[in-house]
């Protein structure tokens, strides 16, 4: 009996070892392998330094979004996906592009960086595939050429023949269409304005990198430095740049957007959409000064916020004045159309558009986060359709 009792215990206790190993072995919780889709950067703006967050959310079923799981990061920081990768340009905080992959169960993980020569200030970057991509250095006038995959320089193409003013045409935004990076420059010596005539870059990247200008004093500032949506090509394969002519600090400048006809290399004489001089129903005073992050979808249609200087207060509080209405900007016809989202400060007023939808990051009065227009039924919401921990300045799909 003492034996059978001894048999008996020694192997419950190996069953119960076997069973605690077996526990040990099997995850608190399944990984989740589904990747986020979207792609976000906010903005706290409660203390005198902004600080910035960059991060994701799974879709627009979440309703809330937090920075719990963001990385932080330098103010106002420009950013570009491709694939499952975003390119973080530091802008005037740093000198690095830095590189983050999506990964499963909601991570941003950051996978590289490349630092660029000092004090250029690095803007956007273009990919051109898996082992070529082009980021314009603001300061130093020149396009660097780097590796994406394994974040190591190329070459650089030097722009600096071209700069008005002082020694660079400052290089901004970028797109690229048929073996050409067409590269706005906006020529300003403080940053916000500039007397120089609107001026592209054209670079043909098949033809050893041969240099191009295109110069059109009708309009100046070309392309927002912000706004990677304020250059692009439509199905026609006309390149359009939307021109802030100094963000309306200078009177008399027309901002606006100018297009080159495909295969051309010079403006097209008989174009140019001026947007300061256009009146705008329902809009306090009638005019927006610039628009802002603008989105070309289709059929000439651009998806904006713009800037309504008669909604600023004297002098201007940045982060509590609601200046940035939602518009919708037809550049064939040439009209805008205000929507009927609430107004948001600058620190947001992002677009995307998406899934038969558009969404406007604003930071308003009725809420802060991403707010609703459907452009089937013209029905828009009043309240965020995702709430977002700060001010969303970036919205973006992943590929």
């Amino acid at each position: 009996m003492k034996h059978l009792f001894k048999s008996t215990l020694l192997l419950l206790i190996l069953f119960l070892t076997l069973d605690a190993c077996k526990d040990d072995d099997m995850p608190d919780d399944p990984v989740d392998e589904t990747l986020d889709r979207f792609l976000t950067v906010t903005n706290i703006t409660s203390s005198a330094n902004v600080t910035a967050y960059i991060g994701t959310f799974r879709d627009l079923d979440v309703e809330e979004f937090t920075n719990e799981r963001s990385h932080q990061t330098t103010p106002y920081p420009f950013v570009s996906v491709h694939g499952d990768d975003a390119f973080l340009c530091e802008n005037r905080s740093g000198d690095r592009v830095l590189k983050y992959t999506r990964r499963p169960n909601g991570e941003l993980a950051q996978t590289g960086s490349l630092t660029m020569p000092g004090s250029s200030q690095p803007m956007h970057v273009v990919v051109a595939n898996d082992t070529r991509a082009y980021c314009s250095l603001y300061n130093t006038g020149s396009i660097a050429v780097f590796d994406p995959t394994s974040m190591s320089m190329i070459e650089f193409i030097d722009l600096t023949a071209y700069a008005k003013g002082d020694a660079s045409p400052d290089p901004g935004v970028m797109t690229l269409y048929d073996g050409k990076l067409y590269v706005a420059c906006s020529q300003t010596t403080d940053t916000y304005t500039s007397s120089h005539p609107a001026e592209v870059i054209i670079i043909d990247l098949e033809n050893g990198n041969a240099l191009t200008s295109a110069i059109d004093d009708r309009s100046g500032y070309a392309g927002n430095v912000e706004d990677p949506g304020s250059i692009f090509v439509d199905e026609m394969g006309d390149v359009y740049v939307y021109c802030v002519s100094s963000y309306g600090f200078v009177p008399g400048q027309k901002a606006g957007f100018l297009r080159i006809r495909q295969g051309e290399t010079t403006f097209d004489p008989d174009y140019f959409f001026n947007t300061t001089d256009l009146v705008i129903a329902g809009v306090e005073n009638g005019y927006v000064d610039y628009l802002y992050h603008p989105q070309y979808t289709s059929d000439g249609i651009i998806y904006s916020t713009g800037n309504v200087p008669a909604l600023a207060s004297n002098p201007p509080d940045y982060i509590n004045d609601h200046t940035f209405g939602a518009f919708k900007v037809n550049i064939y016809d040439q009209s805008i159309e205000l929507l009927d989202i609430p107004f948001s400060n600058g620190f947001s007023a992002s677009v995307l558009a998406v899934d038969n939808i558009v969404l406007f990051g604003m930071s308003s009065s009725t809420g802060v986060g991403f707010f609703e227009y459907d452009p089937m039924t013209g029905a828009v919401s009043t309240s965020p359709l995702v709430n977002t921990q700060g001010d969303p300045s970036v919205i973006l799909e992943f590929d």
